[in-house]
């Protein structure tokens, strides 16, 4: 098998005529499929032991794979198929001219790299310009969801330096990208970032958690009667089947209900009558496209009315039974630029900051981690400036 892999690589490297191609899975394509489409005998999948063959249905549409053909005759010799970051199938044709299938790990080289460039058009435009792929600036969007409104904190000439680490497999980059450290600048403050192997976790440069904006409940004493079914569920009064667009937490009349997030109130009312629909209801806008949800309250909150601002923690009204229900209970709802989002989804949930022997040693790398972010923020020309370390190893040498 060493010795197919081995060709495999020699062939990429000796850059021969279009030895190897890369192509896209596509959709509704099964590997019994593949191999009817490249002649292959599918009886070849009966041979395979269970988690190979489980790992066969597990290949996802658009995956980008890699084949290598005969250049006289087109035939298959080899197609390396991922099934996740860390995996892929491995189809060859061996000298007796029998292909086999063999499940093997995905070899990639981890390369560091750092930019530092000044906002142009958008931060993720200007960094899919400079990287050819949306990763980076996904991941740096979800690690200050919490601190940044990327439609209104950032403006050009804002400066952003980010040291990442990105998988590169045959020539391209390969999964997700983990992002080391980073600062983003506002109102000329830099927000800044760093990673914590520890727990896989971001903090600011005081070993304050910047895991979510978001509590993890809205009410304190909770029990889940009803959770999130967009697909539908008999109603309890209507008798109709109709989505449920949020989860339902049961709890005493009158327990304080509170803001999930700091926000804006852009609702506070009944929207027909309170004997109706959602009964008594709170709407609060947050940043980036996020709002929440809080209906069939008793009441409201103190100075919670249209245009207020309020405080994640807050108590912004008290559980009750107003509107269209069977008892009291608090119906809970988290969308994302209108669209309804599972509440009990999300995993960027608040996180503790890091405390003793731990904070001391986070603090210390995240000093000399920022000091090396503003050099490169500092001593950069106008535009890009753009490091790469050969590999994670250089990197660690480096520093």
């Amino acid at each position: 098998m060493i010795r197919h892999l081995l060709g495999f690589c020699i062939l990429i490297s000796a850059g021969l005529a279009n030895p190897v191609v890369q192509k896209s899975w596509a959709i509704n394509q099964s590997f019994y499929n593949y191999l009817q489409l490249n002649f292959i005998d599918p009886m070849l999948i009966t041979e395979l032991d269970q988690e190979t063959k489980d790992s066969l249905r597990t290949i996802l549409a658009k995956t980008t794979y890699f084949e290598h053909r005969s250049e006289e005759t087109g035939e298959l010799l080899h197609a390396l198929i991922p099934i996740g970051e860390e995996l892929q199938i491995s189809l060859y044709r061996e000298k007796s001219g029998a292909y086999k299938v063999e499940l093997i790990a995905i070899r990639y080289t981890k390369v560091i790299e750092n930019i530092t460039a000044k906002i142009g058009v958008s931060l993720q435009n200007d960094l899919l310009g400079i990287t050819g792929n949306s990763k980076l600036s996904n991941e740096l969007a979800s690690i200050y969801d919490a601190r940044i409104d990327f439609r209104r904190d950032i403006h050009k000439g804002d400066t952003i330096s980010v040291v990442y680490e990105r998988k590169v497999r045959l020539g391209s980059t390969h999964g997700a990208v983990t992002v080391v450290s980073s600062f983003i600048e506002t109102g000329r403050r830099r927000h800044y970032a760093f990673y914590n192997p520890g727990d896989e976790g971001y903090y600011d440069e005081r070993g304050n958690a910047l895991a979510s904006m978001f509590l993890q409940f809205p009410v304190s004493y909770r029990r889940i009667t009803s959770g999130y079914q967009p697909s539908g569920r008999s109603h309890p009064i209507l008798g109709m089947v109709r989505p449920h667009l949020g989860v339902d937490f049961g709890a005493p009349m009158g327990t304080p209900v509170t803001s999930v997030a700091d926000g804006v109130v852009r609702f506070v009312g009944c929207q027909t009558n309170c004997n109706a629909g959602y009964g008594k209801l709170v709407v609060i806008e947050h940043k980036n496209g996020w709002e929440t949800r809080y209906a069939h309250l008793k009441g409201y909150g103190r100075n919670v009315s249209f245009g207020a601002r309020v405080s994640q923690g807050q108590t912004i009204g008290f559980l009750g039974a107003s509107g269209v229900t069977t008892g009291p209970h608090l119906h809970f709802e988290l969308r994302k630029f209108s669209q309804p989002t599972n509440p009990l989804a999300l995993k960027n949930v608040r996180q503790q900051g890091l405390k003793g022997t731990e904070l001391m040693q986070f603090i210390a790398m995240a000093d000399k981690s920022k000091i090396e972010l503003d050099y490169f923020a500092d001593t950069a020309h106008k535009g890009v400036a753009r490091l790469s370390y050969n590999s994670a190893q250089e990197y660690l040498a480096h520093n």
